[in-house]
């Protein structure tokens, strides 16, 4: 099965194992910076490191094994490491287990003889030009154990010459950070900190792709389309652990099916197999042909400032500005999309024509305009020739004035026409002010009291009537907060609430799936 899964794909190897793969790591972003920060103290002698993650399944024991990896590579025998992963034990058991690692050696039942076989093996690595790292991994399970915890610490002392002697590296997860920063003795020695936050949706897709490409796939050769990368990074909510999880569902869904791709249709069966019950996403296909929005519109996260929270938007009914215009948008972007390229195409019709006409006739008014201006010249100095040469005659020749006789002028009759009788104008009659019609009023539909809720499963259908065999237009995620409107009750004595989707759409969702708040 497991060769056939991978010959079907055209890979030569796994591409989604669980299991920690640090040739498997896509190490850009923040993996990248963490892994250079881990370098830069072990080669400057920084002493400690602190590494924390938001949640689980982000990256952090793959990172330090990467970290293992390229030290080996670079100082081979020279090089020494503990990495412990089960830090439930006692104080003199975690530096036992350290000693022996480090020494390669059996250790003893005394914590003095111990420390006294690390701190000589530490020696003689720095003596060959060596380095040496001690890796506590999953440290928030030592929150409450501050003994086991001041026991590390002092390990963190173990010095010569001014030197450490190792770099300390801290792992765990968030409630670790705020552990070890309440104590300031150990924090203090912690200089080198970074902490994980989940990954974007573009990191998503590029972690999905580099794994692949490792595994054999041709290059150019794409298995994901762009909306199931999508709905895995939504479902999985930036967690690697989940993403890869997912990944090789939906391969598997792929391959049973004999799909050619991996689309909407494999990755909701594969979270439909991962929520082991319930209702998921068939109709997501369909719902993007109707100009639903994306699901990359919904997702809204984003890094944090300081140390990288996570900062999520107030759930689907929550949008507002700039968000709420752009669901709107999208939702009904498939209307406007050909309204909008037939204006931009009319408008640049139009301005190719102003610009010609523009061109053209401004030239021809223009070449008018000299020729009149030409003529005008012309016509006045012509003028102005004849006059001259009237003037030089009249000054030659003087012209006789004739005499004329006074005759009287003959008496004429005048003749006044009569008066035409003036006809009535009829009165018009005053015009009637034009009365404006006003628009009728709408009466809003009288609802109940508003209320909020939380989605409790891992995905919900939101439904066009408060019935299960009504259809199905939409999907909500687990956490994510609803507004409630109305409710009423099916013939089978369920309760359904009335809901706002996508911050316009009026849905219905069962009681079963929500939580009121």
């Amino acid at each position: 099965m497991s060769e056939q899964y991978i010959e079907y794909w055209g890979l030569t190897q796994h591409p989604f194992l669980l299991a920690p793969d640090s040739k498997m790591m896509c190490v850009t972003g923040q993996y990248f910076e963490c892994l250079e920060r881990l370098k830069y103290a072990i080669y400057t002698n920084k002493g400690g490191v602190l590494i924390v993650s938001e949640d689980a399944g982000l990256g952090k024991t793959t990172i330090l094994l990467k970290l293992i990896d390229e030290m080996k590579d670079e100082y081979g025998d020279a090089f020494r490491f503990a990495f412990v992963d089960q830090p439930a034990l006692s104080p003199a058991q975690m530096i036992a287990q350290i000693t022996g690692s480090i020494t390669k050696a059996e250790p003893h039942e005394d914590k003095l003889k111990n420390l006294k076989m690390l701190r000589d093996a530490l020696l003689e690595a720095n003596e060959h030009g060596g380095k040496s790292i001690i890796v506590v991994d999953e440290a928030q399970m030592l929150c409450e154990a501050h003994d086991v915890l001041q026991e590390l610490r002092t390990l963190i002392n173990l010095t010569h010459n001014g030197q450490y002697l190792h770099t300390f590296i801290l792992s765990g997860q968030r409630a670790l950070w705020n552990t070890i920063k309440g104590m300031p003795e150990f924090w203090q020695r912690l200089p080198v900190r970074y902490y994980f936050i989940p990954l974007r949706v573009e990191e998503t897709k590029e972690m999905i792709r580099f794994r692949l490409a490792k595994a054999g796939l041709e290059e150019g050769r794409e298995i994901f389309d762009d909306d199931s990368l999508e709905i895995i990074h939504r479902f999985s909510r930036g967690s690697p652990r989940t993403v890869i999880a997912l990944s090789d569902l939906a391969l598997l869904v792929g391959y049973t099916n004999r799909s050619a791709k991996i689309t909407f249709k494999e990755v909701s069966k594969a979270i439909n197999t991962m929520s082991g019950k319930g209702e998921t996403l068939p109709f997501m296909k369909t719902e993007k042909r109707e100009g639903m929005p994306s699901l990359s519109a919904l997702s809204n996260l984003d890094r944090g400032t300081e140390i990288g929270h996570i900062q999520e938007g107030a759930g689907v009914g929550g949008i507002r500005g700039r968000e709420g215009w752009q669901m709107w948008f999208m939702q009904y972007g498939q209307y406007v999309r050909p309204l909008i390229a037939l204006l931009v195409i009319t408008a640049l019709i139009l301005l190719i024509i102003m610009g010609f006409r523009y061109v053209f006739f401004q030239k021809k008014e223009s070449d008018v305009a000299e020729i009149a201006k030409q003529e005008s010249v012309e016509t006045r100095r012509g003028t102005q020739e004849v006059q001259r040469e009237m003037t030089d005659t009249q000054a030659e020749k003087p012209i006789p004035v004739p005499v004329l006789e006074k005759k009287e002028a003959p008496l004429q009759e005048v003749i006044i026409p009569p008066e035409k009788p003036k006809i009535a104008e009829t009165p018009k009659p005053p015009r009637e002010p034009v009365q404006k019609k006003e628009p009728p009023l709408i009466t809003p539909e009288p609802q109940g009291p508003v209320r909020d809720a939380v989605i409790n499963k891992l995905a919900a259908n939101i439904r066009t009537r408060p019935d299960l065999n009504a259809p199905r237009f939409a999907m909500l995620f687990q956490g994510e907060t609803v507004r409630i409107i109305d409710e009423t009750t099916d013939e089978k004595g369920e309760r359904w609430y009335k809901i706002i989707v996508l911050g316009r759409r009026i849905g219905w969702v069962s009681e079963s799936v929500v939580t009121l708040k």
